[in-house]
This record gives structure tokens, C-alpha cells and sequence, in this order.
């Protein structure tokens, strides 16, 4: 497979073997002290040393504090390990929940206050001023699309309660989106995952708002998530399915800038209350909440 370069409005990497080609564009840009945001299971993989391999000349920090659904404190000690390790740029790599705390560790590193001082509803919400640290992403699953995303979900330590950063300052300045990281996803994560990218992008078309854009991508993207994901789920080594579902992914997370719907408000609160899988709190309502909206937008 050849790997392709495009932007929307992220520039994109995308193909098996991307991942080798992050160490060399941080040292053209001068950056030579990453710190790796990864979750705590990825952290003890061979995926993690794997992709290491492949970062020769960069002094590397690995922060592997992340898990579950991401929290506020998560964030905290993340900044912390950036500022231990002197750290000069920020590599995220994992699902939803690392890339989200990769997103909005720069701003915690930098600024002031507590990162839910940041979020978009806080009362007295504090803007971004400073300079944010580089920051690339690579997803190693097919899901949340966060790594093309411009806003961050995390929970508050306490409540659980799900809170959103959201500004176009925490997009990744690129993404290398490399299907091969999915390859050892166990069935039911791809399955999980899976549902989240086809919910994205059949929620973002069904939306009453208008993005004809967004329209084109989300049926499409649907489309390709429709036709991967069970082969995907099935043939865990289909480097085809893979690449589809990695897209599909992509293309969900920059459909639903458009808008999303009941499934996600649903599940939200699902994951808040229950701890669930958010893949899997999108699957347990989608079915439930179309044919709730059916009579509302029929013809789509």
C-alpha cells in the first residue's frame, strides 16, 4: 500500500507504514524531546516499543497515565510529565481517550489554572494565549477520530461528568494515520470502535443542520464503514478492512463538526453513569434512537 498526503484541515499521513516517517519530520521542524501520551495498557504493548524503534536521534518521555474514560487529573499529571522531561512536543498515540489527553496537555503545560478552566462552558472560561507545544497524533484505533478533532473530552475526577475543551488551537499539526496500528485491536474493541466511526457519520447526516459538506463525507464515510467493519472485526489481519475503518474514522470526526444527536447524547451520559466503552454505549442506542427520529427525517 502506498501512503497518501492530504489535508482537511489537518495535513494527513495516512498508509501502512506512516508511523516511520514521525521521527524525521519533528527533527526538520527542530524538535528533538518528545513526550509520548499513551493509555496505560498500550504503555506495556510491543505496539508502543515498536513505534520507539522507529524514533532514533529523538530524546523520548513516554506518559502511559491514561485510562478509561480520561480525566481532568489525567491531564494534570500529563502536563507534569511534560515539564519533567523539559519536552519540546507532544506525540499522541492511542485511542480516543490518550489523544483527547494528548490534545490538552499543551494547554495545562503552558498555562495556568486547571484545565477545566478551559472547558468551553466554564463560567469564567480562560482563553488560550500562549503558544501550544507541536503536537502530532496517531490513532491506533478506528473510532473517535480524535486525532483529526478540534475539541477534547474529559470527564471531572469526581462526578464523572463529561466536559469539553474545544478549540481549533488543539488540532494536531499532523496526523500519521497508520492502519498497522490497528492490527493487533482484540474483536471486540475493533467491534466497539467500529460502531462509534458508523455512529459518527450516520449521526452527522441525519442531523436538521445545514453542512452539505459534511452531508458528503458522513455518506460516505458511512458508507465504508458499513462495508469493513464486520471483516474488520472478523479478519483482525485485513490491512484492508483496517485502512477502511481508519478512514471511515477520519471521516466520521470531521462529518460531525456539522453536528451529532441523541446516540452520542445518550452515551455520553451511558459512560459517565456505567463506565461504558463509548463504542459501545453509541451501539447500544443507535438502533433505538433512528427509528426515534425516523418520523423527523424520513427521507434521509
Amino acid at each position: 500500500m502506498s501512503i497518501h498526503g492530504f489535508s482537511f484541515p489537518t495535513p494527513i499521513q495516512f498508509g501502512a507504514g506512516a508511523r516511520t516517517r514521525v521521527a524525521k519530520h519533528l527533527l526538520d521542524h527542530g524538535l528533538k524531546r518528545p513526550l509520548i501520551v499513551t493509555d496505560r495498557a498500550l504503555g506495556a504493548l510491543p505496539v508502543l516499543a515498536e513505534f520507539k524503534t522507529h524514533l532514533a536521534g529523538l530524546d523520548v518521555a513516554v506518559f502511559s497515565g491514561v485510562y478509561g474514560n480520561p480525566t481532568c487529573s489525567q491531564v494534570m499529571d500529563g502536563a507534569a510529565a511534560y515539564k519533567a522531561h523539559n519536552a519540546d512536543c507532544i506525540i499522541g498515540f492511542g485511542g480516543g481517550a490518550a489523544l483527547d489527553v494528548a490534545k490538552v496537555v499543551g494547554i495545562a503545560a503552558t498555562h495556568e489554572g486547571d484545565i477545566l478552566e478551559y472547558v468551553w462552558d466554564h463560567p469564567n472560561v480562560r482563553p488560550i494565549t500562549q503558544p501550544l507545544p507541536y503536537f502530532v497524533a496517531l490513532p491506533t484505533t478506528s473510532g473517535t477520530g480524535s486525532e483529526v478533532g478540534r475539541s477534547s473530552v474529559v470527564s471531572e475526577n469526581d462526578t464523572h461528568l463529561k466536559r469539553v475543551v474545544f478549540s481549533p488551537k488543539i488540532l494536531a499539526r499532523i496526523v500519521f494515520a497508520d492502519p498497522e496500528l490497528t492490527l493487533g485491536l482484540p474483536a471486540h474493541v475493533t467491534a466497539a470502535t467500529g460502531m462509534d466511526a458508523l455512529t459518527h457519520n450516520i449521526e452527522s447526516y441525519l442531523s436538521p443542520a445545514y453542512h452539505p459538506l459534511c452531508d458528503g463525507i458522513a455518506l460516505e464515510g458511512a458508507r465504508i464503514a458499513a462495508a469493513a467493519l464486520v471483516t474488520a472485526v472478523k479478519e483482525p489481519g485485513n490491512l484492508q478492512a483496517r485502512s477502511d475503518m481508519m478512514m471511515a474514522s477520519m471521516m466520521g470526526a470531521i462529518a460531525f463538526q456539522k453536528d451529532l444527536g441523541a446516540v452520542h447524547s445518550c452515551a455520553h451520559a451511558l459512560g459517565a453513569v456505567c463506565d461504558l466503552h463509548h463504542g459501545l454505549a453509541n451501539a447500544l442506542m443507535i438502533d433505538t434512537v433512528m427509528a426515534w427520529n425516523l418520523p423527523s427525517a424520513p427521507a434521509k
